[in-house]
This record gives C-alpha cells, structure tokens and sequence, in this order.
C-alpha cells in the first residue's frame, strides 16, 4: 500500500479540520508510510487511518473486533501494543529502528510531563521529514484544562453533576516545555480539535525561554493572558506551509 499523491493545497476548503484529517493529509504525501498512534482507546483515530504500517500503542485497549477490522483494512501492517508509552519505547527499539516513524499522532495520557516523554521519544524514531500531531493542546477553559491522571480522576473532581465533555488536562504546557527546551524543533498549535499540536524537526522561527520549574507553575490564567504566544497558535490554513516545509527536508 502506497501513498503519495503529492501536497494538497485546499485544506481551508475542508470544513472542520482536525487532528484525523492532519494525520491523513501528512500520510497521503508519502510513500508507504508509516504510522505511530500513542493513546489509542476505541480506535476513533486509528480505524479511519490509512498507511502502509500502523502501530497502536495503548496500556487498555477498547476496541471492539468490527473497530479492529476497520483498522487493519486501512493498512499492510497493523501493531497492537497493550502497554504504557514509555515500555512501548523501552522494548520496541528493534521495531521503531527497523520502522521510522513518518506520522505520529499522540493522544495519550493529558499530563505535560509524559506527553513531552512521548514526543522526545517519538523523534528518536522520526524520519528527518517526519511530522508529529498531539492532540488537546488548547483547552477551551479552565475545567477543561484541569490537571488529573487519568478521565477517572478528572470525573471524581467534579462537585456535580458534569458541564463538559471533553478533557484536555495540561497538555498545553507540553508546547511551552518543548519550545523552551528543544531548538531543534519546531513545535505549534493548530487552532481547530481543541489544539492539534505539530512538531518536526527543524529550527524554529521563535522560542520561548522557560524553565522546567517555570513551565510547572503555571496556571491556566496564565495561558489564557497569552495564549497565542505560549502556543505558537496556528490558523488551520498552515497545515499546507507546515507539510510543504517537512516535504522539503531531506528524508532519512
């Protein structure tokens, strides 16, 4: 199964883009591709990806057999990995140096801390002109962007009866650590699907200068006072400038 159909340069005229769309767009303009899911639960994502070789990664899978089917249709290869991320990196170095990475997508647990895990050890398998998407990177509000360790803990935060139903957690403060601490990505946010965050590799056109204590105090007041600047915040229109960009570098 191959992919490469060329740069699709229409993204605004899609209505509602979002992370799948993303993921999709940056596989169809490769060949044979291949495609890391970190977070992958009932397979809303992982089922309607198409690439040569698919590897899902997930400490409790939810997916139902029809799901599974759709999924592997989708694919030469697919890889189910019931476990953490950080074993998955662990164990699977064979794998991930035998398979680098072109698209991941991460949307695993919302904590900062392990989603700046998983994006450092995803571009150690991530080709030279590969891409990664994060999801849940501009919470909305405050409660949405509550810290917990998992949707569980979230919901036994409540004091009532639930008002949302979505949970984004402090993902955010993963863009501002990676931005802060690693010049050698470039790293943003879509504004569209609640944050759609991008990486790749390259030298940014701006930087922040945070420490790890800095970005660990804080707040959401603080994100929503500057949100734009924290988060390198993105029309869904740079889709098209972000993958022509990661097109031109020189593949690994």
């Amino acid at each position: 199964m191959g992919f490469n159909s060329g740069l699709v340069t229409f993204v605004d005229a899609l209505p509602g883009m979002n992370r799948i769309r993303a993921v999709q767009r940056a596989l169809a303009m490769r060949s044979e591709p291949v495609y890391l899911e970190i977070g992958v639960s009932r397979g809303q994502a992982f089922q309607r990806i198409s690439a040569d070789v698919k590897i899902a990664v997930d400490p409790a899978f939810k997916l139902t057999d029809r799901v599974r089917e759709r999924a592997d249709a989708k694919a030469r290869i697919t890889r189910y990995f019931e476990t953490t991320s950080d074993a998955f990196f662990a164990n699977e170095k064979t794998l991930l140096e035998q398979h680098p990475v072109d698209v991941a997508l991460i949307d695993g647990l919302h904590t900062y801390e392990q989603v700046v895990r998983d994006v450092e050890n995803t571009v150690r398998y991530l080709k030279d002109d590969g891409v990664i998407f994060l999801h849940d990177c501009n919470p909305p509000f405050e409660l949405a962007g509550r810290r917990a360790e998992s949707w569980e803990e979230f919901m036994a935060q409540q004091k009532g009866p639930l008002v949302i139903g979505i949970w984004n957690g402090d993902v955010w403060k993963a863009i501002v650590q990676l931005r802060s601490t690693r010049p050698d990505l470039i790293v943003g946010v879509f504004k569209c699907d609640q944050g759609v965050g991008f990486v790749r590799k390259g030298t940014p056109e701006s930087t922040l200068s945070y420490s790890v204590d800095e970005v660990r105090a804080l707040t959401y007041a603080d994100l929503k006072a500057d949100r734009k600047r924290l988060l390198n915040l993105k029309p869904p229109r740079y889709l098209n400038e972000f993958l022509a960009a990661s097109a031109a570098s020189p593949p690994r």
